[in-house]
């Protein structure tokens, strides 16, 4: 029954975060809130997961490849999901100089992940990279409505650090992805003995993607 309702807590923050709303167990305190913190995170992880698994399916890619394609989306999302964290985290401590911990950023990153538990909407046919934009846009305005309780500040000013945050964000990946897709390439081609077409967009976009081999490419 723990899990039932520990379950139930976490569709319930999902439903405010989707509304703008505080969830209770962010305004409790730490202690609260990481495990339904971690459950949203977890449920927007798994349906980004297989929203990607259809996408290979449905062209008709499987075995190793997919595989290695959700492996990969998953580590690279995951790593551009911490920088972002990061990035506010340490923008938020030193606007409010220390007053406001990273934990606390850190856990409401997590909460404003919710509409994220609608990615697997990616699978829909030529709109659903639109809709994976669309829930991004979701999800960084979720943030800033979390952000301005939990830092004490207006709207706009955590308007203003959320992009703020995600520009810089974005200007680090784009630095960090150029290397990141050259050594990611230069493993599969090790590991298979054919050249990919992993590109730096692959990796920015969080998009479903494959390290497609050259010659199937050409096919």
């Amino acid at each position: 029954m723990r899990v039932v309702t520990w379950f139930g807590e976490v569709l319930s923050a999902v439903g405010d975060v989707w509304a703008f709303r505080t969830p209770d167990s962010l305004a409790h305190g730490p202690a609260d809130a990481w495990p339904i913190a971690i459950g949203v995170a977890l449920l927007a992880g798994l349906a980004t997961m297989v929203g990607h698994a259809v996408v290979f399916a449905i062209n008709r890619v499987s075995g190793v490849r997919m595989v290695a394609g959700m492996a990969l989306g998953a580590v690279f999302t995951v790593a551009l999901r911490l920088l972002m964290a990061t990035t506010i985290a340490v923008v938020s401590w030193a606007v409010t100089a220390g007053r406001v911990s990273g934990e606390a950023v850190g856990i409401t990153y997590l909460f404003a992940l919710a509409p994220l538990v609608l990615s697997f909407l990616v699978f829909v046919p030529h709109v659903g990279l639109a809709l994976g934009r669309l829930l991004e846009g979701w999800a960084l305005l979720c943030l800033v409505a979390l952000l301005s309780p939990v830092l004490g500040v207006g709207l706009w000013a955590a308007l203003a650090l959320a992009g703020g945050s995600w520009v810089v964000t974005q200007v680090l990946s784009r630095i960090l992805a150029r290397p990141l897709a050259s050594v990611t390439s230069r493993l599969w081609t090790v590991a298979t003995g054919h050249d990919t077409f992993l590109t730096t967009h692959d990796i920015l976009t969080g998009a479903p993607f494959v390290p497609l081999e050259r010659q199937e490419r050409r096919t």
